[in-house]
């Protein structure tokens, strides 16, 4: 496994990745043409880690472990010059790819694994000389990198089938998850998809249908509501191909076929409007800032990603397996799962590992007092489900090899602050008295409409 990285381009997507490849251990040389840029960079590397941090995703030494890994530099010669793996990220302009896989193919080794995040140009046609063609490939990751598992693996025409298998391999090491063309085809799958919906989405605003709004709200109250438990052709399984064909045969005449950049749009971004960054798009967002709303979008994606398969469709028989677990001292993190808690003891009841020198880093996610029978645990008494999620947790600390001692942070999540007095009582009841470090709580609305509370742990078990 290839233990050092060179990734070029330190904008938003490079430093995702940058940050991605040093926390599952590897030494990272982050490229840029300027100081500024690369400054820059490893200011959002920071903050993302601090906020990976606060989530319990990273312990303190971890976290400062995989800032400590990223190093930078503004030669790209002497960084690639005796590098095993590069991941090129710079802007998606044809013209200023091909030059850089001109510099990168007269620097890099010949056994350098190498591959391109371009969401969508044709790298193996800009890069015709490359020296190693067959070590040469797409990776598309998705932003931001460290949180959306999906990476898009593209082969070229002479990529060898076993440098796909390898970074396919890398990957799932890191945490995410490979799907693999059998081609190149611009766009990729996801971009394609994406691109057909806001094609239509944009040419009903352009014909004066709806707004952005009403957009929104259609895809919030249908379309994205669903796909978080129905994969995309499931849907269309449980809904009956004879239906769809039906549909489809009076609808696919009438949807946009737009060939052009709709004039709203055209003239949005001549106007300045580019949306967050800029602080107008399709909203307004000016008077907000931009690092909060997008600190919101991860945490809420974080919290999605740990409870998400509280919600999914048992996966097809077809469907891929998932990576084995990891194994000790990896830095990767493993499932923690049985029958004795899962969905039998509490729903969201689960916890992941991460196996950190000579640590085990423990995560128990999102509990919520609901039974086998999806009753809820002591009504509306606060403190009896507080008991109940606590009992649940102990079981799976005790899993992992840990047990309440090795609490260091918790956190608890409330429909209404006025329940924390009794929470706090059982907490100190259950911890003997001893407050785990950095204890914080958050009111927010809970998926249950019974539930009154959640609670979260985050435990470090040293190794004898």
């Amino acid at each position: 496994m290839r233990r050092a990285a060179v990734v070029v381009g330190a904008g938003t997507m490079g430093a995702g990745i940058a940050l991605l490849a040093a926390v599952h251990g590897l030494d990272v040389r982050l490229v840029a043409r300027t100081r500024q840029s690369l400054d820059a960079a490893l200011a959002r590397i920071r903050g993302a880690v601090g906020f990976l941090a606060s989530e319990g995703e990273l312990a303190p030494p971890e976290a400062e472990r995989a800032l400590g890994r990223v190093q930078t530099a503004t030669d790209l010669a002497a960084a690639v010059a005796g590098a095993d793996l590069v991941l090129e990220a710079i802007s998606e302009d044809p013209d200023v790819k091909r030059a850089m896989y001109a510099q990168i193919g007269a620097h890099v080794t010949p056994t350098a694994l190498v591959a391109s995040t371009t969401s969508g140009l044709d790298i193996f046609a800009l890069a015709p000389g490359f020296p190693a063609p067959q070590r040469l490939l797409i990776a598309h990751f998705w932003n931001p990198p460290y949180l959306v598992p999906l990476v898009e693996v593209v082969p070229g025409p002479s990529t060898s089938a076993e440098i796909v298998a390898e970074t396919e391999a890398l990957l799932r090491a890191w945490g995410c998850t490979p799907v693999t063309l059998s081609r190149y085809i611009p766009g990729f799958i996801g971009v394609r998809l994406n691109s057909a919906l806001y094609r239509e989405a944009v040419d009903l605003i352009e014909r004066g249908i709806t707004d952005a709004a009403g957009i929104d709200a259609v895809m919030r109250e249908s379309i994205a509501l669903r796909f978080p438990v129905l994969d995309a052709m499931e849907v269309v399984d449980f809904g009956g191909l004879d239906t769809f064909s039906r549909v489809w045969t009076q609808m696919f005449p009438e949807i946009s076929a737009a060939r052009e950049i709709p004039p709203t749009v055209r003239r949005a971004v001549a106007e300045g409007a580019f949306g967050l960054k800029s602080g107008r798009g399709f909203y307004d967002y000016r008077g907000r800032s931009a690092d909060a709303l997008l600190r919101e979008r991860d945490r809420r994606l974080l919290r999605w990603l740990r409870e998400r398969g509280r919600y999914r469709q048992a996966p097809s028989a077809s469907a891929a397996a998932p990576p084995p677990p990891a194994s000790a001292g990896t830095g990767r993190r493993a499932k923690i799962a049985g029958p004795e808690f899962g969905m039998r003891t509490g729903a969201f009841s689960n916890g992941y590992s991460v196996e950190v020198g000579d640590a085990t880093i423990i995560h128990v996610a999102g509990h919520l007092a609901v039974d086998a029978d999806g009753t809820i645990v002591g009504g509306s008494d606060s403190a009896r489900q507080a008991e109940f999620i606590y009992g649940v947790i102990e079981r799976i600390l005790k899993a992992a090899g840990a047990t309440l001692d090795d609490v260091v942070k918790t956190t608890a999540f409330l429909t209404d602050i006025r329940d924390y007095p009794a929470v706090n009582v059982v907490r100190n009841k259950v911890f003997a008295g001893r407050e785990p470090a950095s204890t914080m709580v958050e009111v927010t609305k809970l998926v249950h409409a019974l539930a009154k509370i959640e609670i979260e742990a985050v435990a470090i078990h040293h190794r004898t």
